[in-house]
Formats: C-alpha cells, structure tokens, sequence
C-alpha cells in the first residue's frame, strides 16, 4: 500500500489505490482474455486436441503474477524512464535496462509456474517438464511478455507526460490570472491613490475661500458655501470606494462643486450642462471632470468682473464618449499647473493613463483670440445600473 501511494504521489495522476489496482487489472486481463480465446480456438480446430485443466491454471497464475507486479512495473518505469531527452544512446540504455528488468520478472514467473504446476502437468498430461523445457519456452515466448511489459512502460511514461503538462498549463494559466488580478489591484490603489490626492486639493482652496469671505465680513456666503461644500463632501464619501462611478453621479459632483464657485463669483459666472440621457450610463474615473473645472475658472475666467461662461458638453460616439470644458478666459491654462500644487491636471493624466493607457485622450484647444476647450475622450464602459429615468438631458444657464 505504501510503495502505491509512494507511486501515485510522484507521478501526480489523480488515481486512488482502489484505481490502480482496478486499471492494471482491466490491463492484464486484456492479454489474458486474448490469449485464451486463442488457446480456445486452437483447440476447436485442431483434430483430437484436448484442453487441459493445468494450460488454465498456468495462464491464470502468469495473470496473477504480472498483475501483482504491476507496482514494482510502474516503479521501474519511473526509475528509468523513456522520455527525458537526454540523447539515443541514453534512451537505449534504458530500453536494454527495461529488457532485463522484464527478463528477470519472466524467468521468476516461469519457476513459480514449474514449482507450482510441474507435478499437475506431468500427472495430467502424462509428461514432465524439465529445466531445458522450461528454457525453451522463455525464450520461445519472452518476446510476448516484453512487449506487454514494455507496452505497459511507455504507456505509463506517456500518460504521466501529458498529465505533468496539462498540470503546468493550468499552473501557468492560474499564474496568468493572479498575475492580472494583482496587476488590477495595484491599478486600482493607484487610482484611489491618486483620487485622494485630489480630495483635499479642492477642499483646501474651497475652504481658504470661505475664509476669505468671513475676513470681509460676508459671513451669509461663507455659510452658504459651507452648506454646499459639506453636500459635495457627502456625496464623495458616499462613493469613496468606487474608483468608476457613471458619468450622470459624476455630472452631480461637478454640480455641487461649481455651486460652491457661483457662491464666489455671484452673477459674474454662468455654467451651462449639455448631457445627453445616453452618455449617462458610462463609467469614469470619480472626480476626473473636478480638475478640469478648476483649471477653467483658476486660469480662465477668475479675473473676469463680468460675463464668465463654463459650458460642460457631452457626446457620445459609438464606444467613446467625448467631454469639453469650454471656458470664455483669456486662454492662459496650464497643463501641469493649476492653484501653484501641480496636482490638478498632472493628476488628471496619470490617472487617465492608469485607468484606460493609450484609449483615453485630454486635448486642449486655445483660439488665439481667447477662450479655452479642454476634451476629455475616454471609451465608454456601460455601468451595470442604469441611470434613474428622471435624469433628462440638461441644457441651461445657471
């Protein structure tokens, strides 16, 4: 039992003991089924040919024999196995191991056959059989019996290859997928990572504003503000977790975050939303849209006294959907430096980069006579909630 298990556990094939013994059996049995319909056939053909008990004894203990031996057989031919490429002159010295090997086991089981069935043979059949006699019929049908030993080896070898190479496929293809997964988690660290650089970057200028307005005693917009900063920070935490959320949710962050900016300037700034209802289903980077509102009115329109406009307009075309931050400044932004962090738009491409690579785009578009459009293409990637019903494509001056 031992010397099996010992056998099963090196070749890897998934077999129990009760297996083992079960296939060499159906294996063994095969040759014997063979060679006694051939005897039997023999016999009915053959003029005053009679069967003797003892020929069916001394098939049935050769079939005992090899099948027992079929541990010590298995673990020859892991021991010297034919299928490690290590040259012809190897794979030959291994086959004329395995054929002594094979004769030896023979010669065993022809005594154990002469020990056994000398007397009944020669009782039965009226004849003795001899050494020489013995002899004779080992190498008459040794060729037989190394064949099936021999049959037996390499079907042994083959299966525990394919298994062993099936076994690493699967190992390499499970490596594959932890390899993605973990590739995805650190994808996604980053982009919270670099989300939450983005968190305090707003909140700090929002609240060194109000700061501003209670110095000038406008104590009424700076509470306002507050109100509406602690509604933006609430629906932030509400989705802290996500790192894609749909562009509808995201379009009602830049709301709130643009109300906070018409409390500063009042009447001097007009934001206008044209979204589409079909666009709405698609995912982006949470807060992706904040930046680019920010460096419109940071280096846009903040030193207007009047007449400032942001437009945010939304197309959807095929698998892209498009995103322009049009703002009516003198046209001064700056890729890499909005509110003197570097943080705004800088971050704005690295986690475009990290989310989509090469798919997404940020393009900036600067007439010389002023204004600025900055658009955002990025694939759209449905959400698998769809957007409430009540949300309409808005197009309005706020």
């Amino acid at each position: 039992m031992k010397l099996i298990n010992r056998i099963l556990l090196t070749s890897g094939l998934p077999m129990t003991v009760r297996q083992f013994w079960w296939y060499s059996f159906l294996y063994w049995l095969f040759f014997a089924v063979i060679w006694y319909c051939q005897a039997t056939m023999v016999w009915f053909l053959t003029p005053n040919r009679q069967m003797y008990y003892t020929e069916t004894l001394y098939w049935l203990i050769e079939f005992l024999f090899w099948w027992g031996l079929t541990p010590v057989i298995i673990l020859c031919a892991q021991r010297f196995s034919l299928l490690r490429n290590r040259g012809t002159k190897w794979v030959v010295r291994q086959v004329i191991t395995h054929l002594l090997i094979a004769g030896g086991l023979y010669a065993l089981e022809l005594a154990i056959q002469h020990l056994l069935l000398g007397s009944a043979i020669a009782y039965e059949q009226g004849r003795v059989i001899t050494v020489r006699r013995v002899v004779t019929i080992f190498f008459l049908s040794f060729g037989t019996a190394f064949t099936q030993y021999m049959l037996l080896v390499v079907c042994y070898n083959v299966l525990t290859y394919v298994y062993q190479l099936q076994s690493l496929k699967q190992q390499h293809l499970q490596t594959e997928l932890v390899n993605e997964q973990l590739k995805s988690q650190l994808a996604n660290a980053q982009l919270q990572a670099l989300k939450m650089q983005l968190n305090p970057h707003f909140l700090f200028n929002t609240l060194h504003t109000v700061v501003s307005l209670m110095l000038r005693n406008q104590v009424r917009r700076a509470a306002l503000m507050v109100t509406t900063l602690s509604d933006l920070l609430r629906s932030v935490l509400m989705r802290q977790q996500a790192n894609f959320i749909s562009l509808g949710d995201e379009m009602t962050l830049t709301r709130q975050y643009l109300s906070i900016q018409q409390i500063r300037f009042e009447d001097r700034l007009t934001v206008e939303y044209i979204v589409p209802p079909e666009a709405e289903e698609c995912l982006l980077p949470q807060l992706i849209l904040q930046p680019l509102v920010e460096n419109a009115i940071t280096h846009g329109i903040a030193d207007m006294t009047e007449g400032a406009l942001i437009r945010i307009t939304v197309q959807r075309m095929d698998d892209t959907v498009v995103i322009e931050v049009f703002d009516n400044g003198l046209g001064q932004n700056q890729l890499h430096d909005t509110s003197g962090t570097g943080l705004g738009l800088s971050n704005t491409l690295s986690r475009l980069q990290k989310a989509y690579g090469e798919k997404a785009e940020l393009r900036f578009e600067q007439p010389p006579g002023g204004t600025t459009t900055v658009r955002l293409l990025i694939p759209c990637q449905c959400s698998l909630v769809t957007p409430p019903t009540s949300r309409e494509s808005r197009s309005q001056a706020v």
